[in-house]
């Protein structure tokens, strides 16, 4: 009985040394690249274009985006020792799929895990919508099978989808918001790297952005996540459609605090020399930005741009690479 009772006794602190082994290694006040299509070679660990990190902050877990292949995130978690079954919750930028796809393997792994995305139709979000149309007497004219719902239903609708977050914990968010104490979503929304609404009339093909133009962009929301540090705001951004000064400048106003780190996408790949000058120039000089640590969709030429011009204060956030804000 007593040699069975040490051999439970060392099977049970197996286990929980097991259990526990995975988070053990995680550090509070932290943030991980997950995925990413560069850094240096680390054993397992697979580089693509997308973009998921995991942050830990005053002991909660937190999955922001999740890359594009959820095989490879899958691996990439195991291959750094990260169990997203522990995840407190998880936050989803935006509606493209380097950022979204690879909650599947989150959602298959840790069903009941809280999600929050921006309220966007493209990704689940129920939407009302008028299917009237111009001249709305025209449905008069018609035959009733030529009617929506046979003309019986109201033409304001809600539209209610099912689909991949169909049954999943999510929430979606249509502002800025606290989710406890120095945890923020800040919410912003591209006006033109959206989705349009109507296309353009024949006059205004070749100027969609004429004051005159009738197209209307129905916008890409998108939501970032804002952690309150003493040093400052720790400022995890997706891919920052909606511009980083934009976002940088909506969590200045938020949090009435400054940013001390800028992490994350900053969307600089379609920009000249002279554009990223001057958006670095705005994020060091005019808003403060103390320390940045671009990834994904970053750019060549503005890794290079900003690492010269914020010298130390330029953080190398790799796939692998694991960040201490405080």
């Amino acid at each position: 009985m007593k040699f069975t009772s040490y051999i439970l006794l060392f099977s049970l602190v197996f286990v929980c040394s097991c259990q526990n082994h995975n988070n053990h290694s995680i550090e509070d006040f932290t943030i991980t690249n997950l995925y990413d299509a560069f850094g240096e070679e680390k054993k397992g660990l697979i580089k693509d274009f997308g973009f998921s990190a995991l942050v830990k902050y005053k002991g909660k877990l937190i999955l922001f985006d999740s890359g594009t292949n959820a095989d490879i995130l899958e691996k990439n978690v195991k291959a750094i020792g990260i169990d997203l079954k522990q995840i407190d919750f998880a936050v989803g930028s935006h509606a493209h799929g380097d950022h979204l796809n690879g909650f599947d393997y989150l959602i298959e792994i840790n069903p009941d895990v809280k999600i929050y995305l921006p309220f966007d139709f493209y990704i689940g979000a129920n939407i009302n919508f008028n299917v009237e149309g111009k001249e709305k007497e025209a449905i008069n004219s018609l035959p009733p099978k030529m009617k929506y719902f046979g003309g019986e239903k109201n033409m304001n609708l809600k539209i209610n989808q099912s689909g991949r977050f169909w049954n999943a914990n999510v929430e979606y968010i249509k502002g800025n918001k606290e989710l406890e104490p120095g945890i923020n979503l800040i919410f912003t929304k591209s006006p033109f790297l959206g989705y349009a609404s109507k296309y353009p009339s024949v006059e205004n093909k070749n100027d969609l952005h004429s004051p005159n133009s009738n197209i209307k962009f129905s916008g890409l929301p998108e939501i970032s996540l804002s952690l309150s540090t003493d040093h400052g705001e720790i400022l995890v951004v997706g891919c920052s459609h909606s511009s980083v000064q934009n976002i940088v400048i909506e969590t200045n106003k938020y949090t009435n605090n400054k940013v001390n780190l800028l992490y994350g996408g900053y969307h600089l790949l379609p920009y000249d020399r002279s554009e990223i000058n001057h958006i670095a120039s705005q994020l060091k000089n005019d808003l403060k930005v103390e320390k940045l640590a671009p990834t994904h969709c970053t750019g060549h030429l503005a890794f290079k741009i900003l690492q010269d011009i914020y010298g130390n204060n330029y953080l190398f956030a790799g796939l692998g690479e694991t960040i201490k804000f405080n």
